[in-house]
């Protein structure tokens, strides 16, 4: 019976030590997997950080993108008020060169699509500067 005993006690002691064992194995890797958790979190911290920070980047560079199509936009209407009142100034040039040659009005407003009105009022000024330039000419 004192066998039993020793026995027993033995097996009590081994079952003892293998808990122990598995108690110790258990919290290291309850620590260990606290660790890895910490390093997740802040892993996931700097990803958020870095989405922020691109979500910022992202709005500013779309604003900036507005901007310069707001520019281009205006830039292009310029560009085009530009030709338009060169092309609306081109028939008074014209006019004004046909004057010199010594067109007449008819001609004038056929060719430079202009007014009875307007075409005299080139005719006037213009056959003016034409006489005035005249005469000193001649002096040379």
């Amino acid at each position: 019976m004192f066998e039993t005993i020793h026995i027993v006690t033995l097996a009590l002691i081994l079952a003892l030590a293998g808990m122990m064992v598995m108690w110790w194995s258990g919290r290291r890797h309850w620590r260990n997997m606290q660790l890895a958790m910490t390093e997740q979190k802040q892993q996931i911290d700097i990803m958020k950080n870095d989405v922020r920070a691109l979500f910022a980047g992202a709005v500013g560079g779309d604003s900036r993108l507005y901007k310069l199509e707001t520019r281009s936009r205006r830039i292009v209407e310029r560009q085009e008020q530009m030709e338009n009142n060169k092309q609306t100034e081109r028939p008074y040039e014209q006019a004004i060169r046909m004057v010199h040659q010594g067109s007449k009005v008819e001609d004038i407003m056929a060719v430079c699509h202009l007014s009875k009105g307007e075409a005299d009022l080139i005719i006037m000024m213009h056959s003016a500067d034409k006489a005035e330039s005249e005469p000193a000419e001649q002096f040379h």
